[in-house]
């Protein structure tokens, strides 16, 4: 079987990762290629390579079967053959968003990616939760069509056992007899990352830092100045894989209390890497920490705030919540999930 893989077109690292990590893993028998599309310049590049030259490049590179790795490029199907071609769906969440935004064009097209859907001959959603809000807010898809496939999860996150590695890393983060939570990803809406800056606030252990891996944006910054919290957030605005491994391995905790993920890649790393993990009970996030973290709302600071002081106080609990990570995040592997794949595509053949 040659399975031609269509690659993220915006740079996205999250897809762009999902893509290089599942490709990796499909079973033998399995003849991958990976397909890229060369890069535009400027706006009128974007929007005419993406309809036109993208879509010449998609045509010539179809495989026996053909996998679009995220909805927002579904636009391929214009050139692939939908009865070869499936699509990955991560989240909903342009459609989820109800504030602001003066994207409107940006909005539209994405509504045309989910129609265009409708041409491949099955969907592959993330989670189960992305599912369910997949056939919500496309009603016009078939619920037999879309099937829940989780994501993996790579080997490298691992507990590390190399007191100089540890050592060296504090010291070049100013991070020596220190003790911090940590909260990785972007600065978007669904993030709550506010309601963490508050939670940190009311914090009755003044010594905690949090360490910030990803985007703060302008408005976060304001809150962490109006709150006194500039000497006790370290923003990290980018890490490659090895430096935050690092970090999960050194961490107290990972604070992920977000409103809305489609997985939710941070608390499983973290609990491969032996970091205890306080999530909220919304949308993905049950299905990837199982019983393994402390739940918490997310619109309650005052909670996570408890949960933060609880782990810092129990260290058993600390140890318990590390051996169940350790365990759940065991369940999740890239080959189970490029495996499930391929049995989707040969009983689609059939």
């Amino acid at each position: 079987m040659k399975l031609s893989v269509f690659s993220s077109l915006d740079d996205s690292p999250s897809i762009e990762r999902y893509a290089r990590e599942l490709a990796a893993n499909f079973p033998a028998g399995v003849e991958v290629n990976r397909v890229w599309f060369p890069k535009s310049r400027g706006w009128k590049g974007k929007v005419f390579d993406k309809h036109l030259k993208y879509l010449r490049v998609a045509k010539q590179q179809q495989g026996d079967f053909n996998l679009v790795v995220s909805e927002g490029y579904a636009f391929l199907l214009l050139a692939l053959e939908g009865r070869r071609t499936a699509v990955v769906c991560h989240d909903l969440h342009p459609l989820i968003y109800r504030g602001p935004t003066p994207r409107g064009f940006w909005k539209a097209r994405y509504k045309f990616n989910l129609r265009r859907l409708r041409a491949a001959r099955f969907v592959i959603a993330v989670s189960e939760h992305t599912r369910k809000d997949l056939l919500k807010y496309c009603p016009f898809l078939a619920p037999e069509k879309v099937f829940a496939v989780h994501n993996g999860l790579d080997a490298s996150w691992r507990v590390l056992e190399d007191p100089g590695r540890a050592a060296g890393f504090r010291r070049r983060h100013g991070l020596e007899g220190k003790c911090f939570a940590l909260h990785v990803g972007n600065d978007n809406w669904y993030k709550n990352f506010g309601g963490l800056l508050r939670a940190l606030a009311a914090l009755p252990d003044r010594e905690l830092l949090l360490v910030k891996v990803g985007e703060i944006g302008a408005e976060h910054r304001r809150l962490i100045a109006s709150l006194g919290l500039e000497s006790r957030v370290r923003h990290v605005p980018h890490a490659s894989s090895e430096e935050l491994l690092d970090f999960y391995n050194a961490a107290e905790m990972l604070v992920f209390p977000s409103w809305h993920e489609g997985f939710g890649w941070p608390p499983l790393e973290a609990m491969a890497c032996g970091c205890p993990v306080i999530a909220s009970p919304r949308a993905s996030l049950p299905e990837v920490c199982g019983e393994a973290c402390l739940y918490v709302q997310p619109d309650d600071p005052a909670a996570i705030a408890a949960a933060m002081q609880k782990l810092l106080r129990e260290p058993a609990l600390r140890a318990d919540l590390a051996r169940k990570g350790s365990a759940q995040a065991r369940r999740f592997s890239w080959k189970q999930t490029a495996a499930r794949m391929v049995e989707l595509f040969q009983h689609s053949s059939g």
